[in-house]
């Protein structure tokens, strides 16, 4: 640590620092200069300059300090300090009014925050009171007349945007096929069994025609443990056609051929009749077995498909009436049961 070479011996810092050529530092306020004085490149310490002084004795003439200040008058320490702290005080004058600057901003901020908590009160009762009014409740227009909103019209509007995906998914399965009843057996071809079965109904059908053809539902297994071979009751086969016209006229032939049966070169197994349906949605499959449940109770002669769309007609010389929806089967079925 480097001291005060004067008496005081205080550590000294990085400014207010007078060094000698000898090596020796001092405070400025030590060697008689002021704190804003500037140090001359010549400049002697006491040491030094008495040390000089004894060595050149012709000249009697005092010694001229070295020391240069700013404006080359004496500095007052005194007026140093003085000046800091004027310039320190208005260091501080300018902070002061930057505070108050900030503190005006944030009364801004609190009266902004303020008006905008109010509004989002408001919102909120307006969301809590729609939340709580029940659906179909009567509302009031800017001109104070009141509207019902009828949760008919939301119903009929879900009813029909309903009826309109099940006809885009029924439009989809138009080159598809419902096949029940054919024996199931393990680790059989069901691509193979349609095509044998295709040439029962009087078609040729190639594999490659067969776009896919497999069983879906599940597993009956009433018939394990009798019968190693026996399956239970076989699963219906959904077979995807490559064109609408084969898939058609494959119907068609079915159709004329109703009482055909299917063993699939099993002689051991009891032949069955098999039916060939187009097929249809989830919906429109509940629908159709209940619209020819309700036929046979009400004795109605007539209930099909055709394009995925189901149809009933009462007996010959009746109109052919369309079945989309349960709605249409409460209509036609309770009118005519009255």
């Amino acid at each position: 640590m480097v001291v005060c070479a004067a008496a005081c011996g205080k550590p000294l810092a990085s400014t207010g620092v007078a060094k000698c050529s000898c090596g020796q530092s001092y405070h400025k306020a030590c060697v008689g200069m002021g704190i804003t004085a500037r140090v001359a490149p010549t400049w002697l310490c006491p040491t030094c300059k008495a040390t000089t002084a004894r060595r050149d004795n012709s000249d009697n003439t005092p010694v001229k300090s070295n020391v240069v200040d700013d404006d080359d008058t004496p500095t007052d320490p005194q007026a140093d300090v003085a000046e800091q702290l004027r310039l320190l005080r208005a260091d501080f004058g300018a902070v002061r009014d930057d505070i108050a600057g900030l503190r005006q901003e944030v009364a801004k901020l609190h009266s902004l925050f303020g008006g905008l908590s109010s509004r989002l009160d408001v919102l909120e009762d307006k969301v809590r009171c729609l939340e709580e009014r029940p659906v179909g409740s009567a509302d009031r227009d800017p001109e104070g007349q009141t509207s019902a909103v009828p949760v008919v019209e939301l119903q009929q509007t879900v009813a029909r945007l309903q009826l309109e995906l099940n006809d885009r998914d029924q439009d989809a399965l138009l080159s598809d096929l419902d096949i029940g009843h054919i024996p199931e057996a393990k680790g059989e071809n069901v691509v193979h069994t349609v095509t044998v079965l295709a040439a029962k109904l009087g078609m040729t059908l190639d594999q490659r025609d067969v776009v896919f053809a497999e069983r879906v539902g599940a597993v009956d297994r009433r018939g394990e443990g009798v019968d190693d071979d026996a399956v239970g009751r076989p699963r219906r086969v959904v077979v995807r056609l490559s064109r609408r016209q084969l898939r058609d006229e494959l119907l068609q032939a079915a159709r004329v051929r109703r009482n055909i049966s299917f063993t699939d070169g099993n002689p051991s197994a009891p032949p069955c009749r098999v039916f060939v349906n187009e097929r249809l949605t989830r919906t429109n499959r509940l629908l159709f077995h209940k619209v020819r449940e309700l036929c046979r109770q009400q004795q109605w002669r007539f209930s099909w498909t055709r394009r995925g769309r189901i149809y009933a007609r009462q007996g010959e010389g009746k109109p052919a009436i369309q079945i989309r929806s349960q709605e249409d089967v409460d209509r036609v079925f309770r009118t005519s049961s009255v």
